[in-house]
């Protein structure tokens, strides 16, 4: 049995020298690797050690409403032309817009909000490239640097606004990286073969799945949304005007399997669209108001928008109990755009528009963390 043993020990040796050979020449075919890629080995251990993954980039998805751009959504998140505020009285500035970046872009889609459902495509836009006037923009050189990458479009002599229409994509130079986009009364208007236009065109830069949901409007408000309003008008001590609510509609908003409720309250307007003084039956505590009320499932009202203007003025009804307001302060509105899914989260965003006497700007609200709409981006016009 001590021969046997002493027979299998080299035996052993030479399999283990075998093994240390093979490793020995994997680990060298390894590190030469490494240093004929012509890196260093140390630094590039030191990078495959620490380097995380890296993000996904979201492209940059831009909206518009009516030919106003209201701003951007990427994995930042939301990003406003104008500062995102729902006082009338605030017209600051929000986040900075490029024209070289919407020039650049391959094609805009156009979407019927309205109706839901795409209308176009366009790869052509019009943009006015005057300076000095209202909507234009801030640098008084923009004529002449966007000269060479439109053509003017229908060029009427005299005419300071200067519309060019320009090709897209445009790989635009040096000359336009500082052309900002102006943040009032700037509007886009996008080329399309068809004439079938309306007041709820919904515009952005990549194709997307904006209505996948049923959306029911033309209802009466709800009960908690009528209390909602009267608790409002007495906090601003108008109480004894009558409650007007002028649109509900209703669809699963949230993307929670229940129904949720949008609700719309503005005072009466006559005919030729001037607010109606419509007392409950007091003759004090009156005004005028316009409101926007988000009621959750589980019947909880929030006020995502309220202006509520009290009159100071004898109130004098007509026959019909009510007076018409001349006063321009008291010509005040907000009404429904669309709702639409912008950014694809499953999660729908609402689209608004307040109006006032020669003024106006659209609003955007989507969900927050906390499950609560807020106001993300919103675009100023008017005369």
């Amino acid at each position: 049995m001590h021969i046997c043993r002493k027979e299998k020990r080299p035996a052993r040796i030479m399999a283990l020298l075998i093994v240390a050979f093979l490793l020995g020449g994997m680990l060298t075919g390894c590190t030469n690797h490494v240093v004929d890629s012509g890196r260093d080995s140390a630094k590039q251990t030191a990078v495959t050690k620490n380097k995380t993954p890296e993000k996904e980039i979201t492209p940059v998805q831009y909206y518009f409403l009516n030919g106003s751009l209201l701003g951007s959504y990427d994995r930042e998140g939301w990003h406003s032309l104008c500062a995102v505020d729902t006082n009338d009285r605030v017209f600051g500035d929000g986040e900075d817009f490029w024209a070289k970046d919407l020039l650049v872009q391959n094609a805009y889609y156009i979407y019927d909000a309205k109706n839901k459902k795409l209308l176009s495509v366009s790869k052509q836009i019009i943009w006015s490239t005057g300076a000095g006037g209202l909507g234009s923009f801030a640098d008084d050189q923009a004529d002449k640097k966007l000269a060479a990458y439109g053509e003017l479009y229908n060029p009427v002599e005299g005419d300071v606004s200067l519309p060019r229409k320009f090709s897209l994509p445009v790989k635009a130079g040096q000359d336009l990286a500082g052309l900002k986009i102006p943040n009032y009364s700037f509007f886009t208007q996008f080329v399309i073969d068809s004439e079938t236009r309306n007041e709820y065109e919904l515009v952005t830069n990549r194709i997307s799945e904006l209505f996948p949901r049923e959306i029911i409007g033309g209802l009466e408000a709800t009960d908690e949304g009528v209390q909602a309003l009267a608790d409002l008008l007495k906090q601003e001590k108008i109480e004894n005007t009558a409650s007007n609510f002028s649109d509900c509609v209703k669809s699963d908003f949230d993307q929670d399997g229940k129904i949720e409720y949008l609700m719309f309250a503005n005072n009466s307007r006559s005919e030729n669209g001037y607010p109606l003084l419509v007392s409950s039956g007091g003759t004090d505590r009156l005004g005028v108001y316009s409101a926007m009320l988000y009621q959750d499932n589980d019947g909880s009202v929030q006020t995502l928008y309220s202006d509520v203007r009290p009159y100071q003025g004898e109130y004098k009804p007509d026959q019909n109990n009510y007076m018409e307001l001349m006063h321009p302060d008291h010509c005040i509105s907000i009404d429904l755009m669309t709702i639409a899914d912008l950014n694809n989260d499953g999660k729908v965003e609402i689209l608004v528009r307040k109006s006032g006497w020669e003024y106006g700007y659209f609003l955007a609200y989507a969900l927050n963390a906390q499950g609560k709409y807020e106001p993300v981006m919103r675009s100023n016009y008017g005369m």
